[in-house]
């Protein structure tokens, strides 16, 4: 079957950030699917363009592995502006004439994931022009999780006019993937029969975390040298108001004199200017910044770490589930889990891979990487747990197979 992915922010190999689709793709290539990925090329964590295109060219075609990406030329931003809503815009009419018009192709099912609400609406409209069958992907729980972050008000008439397209594309849709798996209960609320609904979380190309691995770059190399010896919290991921990374420096700050325990954060994100500026106010030699990095090299910066940390705003969103990438590359990497939020999340407690702090995070999270420094086979427990739970639940061959049977 031809299935065709519309999201602005998908990245293929040697790239950072969500390689979801990509990862999925990959897989349902070897199950024998045809699947296009219509995806921006200018990236949204790097803020910067990755393809060159030839003069007046506004979309290139490449294949990774068996999957296609229409890579489409859109202008560049580098804040949360107006300058962002063009590049939306601008993805979202050419990605919809030139799959109408150029590809000389035709899907059987057409995914419009909803990392904003216009990669879901031309992937409707797509998919209403060749009658293929609509697949609404509801990545976050709009708008619902802009009232529960704080972002906006319930009574913003942008509330409303947002909880009436996703009621529309709840109608519309053939089938509605979902990354958390009590959401399916906030979408059963809103009418939509249960049937309709397909839990897909998140999950890991496990092939990444064998014994050949990507070497780091040099430069990467040399700049964790200095965690040789020590016991190493990783964070991974973006660095935004949701990820709560001030708990990190905070627990940093309480470890200061402990020269045994190191925080290496990876990212880039509109809070880590403001954090680099907090660990040099307090002179903070027990953390470590790098930016973003491609997705094949966190399996081998992951292996310089002993702990995987995963922060996150107490918010009520959170009560519907989380499905972040860095959870399962945690458990990929048999990394035990720190989860710093007021929720019961299954994946960590059903694994039993880590531990999860609900209060008082930068004092608990310090007391708990003084217990695990002193307690090697404890680390190595968790993390065997959490490896194995991971290769039963969350590879991406296991979740392809999955939606294969949906699609058949």
């Amino acid at each position: 079957m031809n299935i065709w992915i519309f999201n602005h922010y998908a990245v293929g190999p040697n790239s950072s950030g969500i390689t979801r689709h990509y990862d999925l793709a990959k897989e349902l290539v070897k199950l024998g699917h045809n699947v296009r990925i219509f995806a921006s090329s200018f990236n949204h964590q790097k803020r910067k363009e990755e393809q060159l295109y030839p003069s007046k060219t506004k979309v290139i075609k490449k294949e990774y592995e068996g999957v296609v990406f229409y890579w489409i030329k859109t202008p560049p931003y580098y804040k949360n502006d107006f300058k962002r809503v063009l590049n939306m815009i601008a993805y979202s009419i050419i990605a919809y004439n030139f799959a109408v018009k150029k590809t000389n192709e035709k899907p059987d099912y057409v995914i419009g994931s909803l990392m904003h609400p216009l990669a879901a609406i031309i992937g409707l409209k797509v998919a209403e022009k060749y009658n293929a069958k609509f697949i609404f992907e509801e990545r976050d729980l709009w708008p619902q999780s802009l009232i529960d972050l704080g972002k906006v008000s319930a009574k913003n008439p942008l509330v409303f006019l947002l909880d009436k397209l996703e009621s529309y594309l709840y109608k519309k849709a053939d089938k509605i993937i979902l990354l958390f798996k009590d959401a399916i209960q906030y979408v059963k609320s809103k009418g939509v029969e249960e049937s309709k609904i397909l839990y897909l979380p998140n999950g890991v190309d496990i092939r990444r975390y064998g014994p050949v691995r990507a070497n780091l770059p040099k430069e990467i190399d040399e700049r964790l040298e200095h965690l040789k010896g020590k016991f190493v919290a990783i964070y991974t991921g973006a660095h935004g108001l949701a990820n709560n990374l001030d708990i990190i420096l905070d627990s940093a700050r309480l470890l200061k004199d402990n020269h045994n325990i190191h925080f290496l954060l990876v990212g880039n994100g509109p809070e880590k200017k403001r954090l680099l500026n907090i660990k040099e106010k307090f002179r903070l030699e027990n953390v470590t910044f790098i930016d973003s990095v491609p997705k094949e090299y966190i399996p081998s910066i992951l292996e310089k770490a002993d702990v995987g940390l995963l922060p996150l705003k107490n918010s009520p969103v959170f009560k519907w589930g989380i499905s972040p990438n860095k959870l399962y590359d945690y458990m990929a990497a048999s990394l035990p889990i720190i989860l710093l939020c007021n929720i019961n999340e299954p994946t960590i407690i059903n694994s039993e891979s880590g531990i999860i702090i609900k209060e008082n995070f930068a004092k608990n999270l310090s007391e708990e990487l003084v217990r695990l420094s002193n307690q090697k086979d404890l680390v190595n427990k968790l993390g065997s747990n959490g490896r194995s739970y991971l290769e039963k639940f969350h590879t991406w061959s296991i979740l392809a197979k999955k939606f294969d049977k949906e699609l058949r």
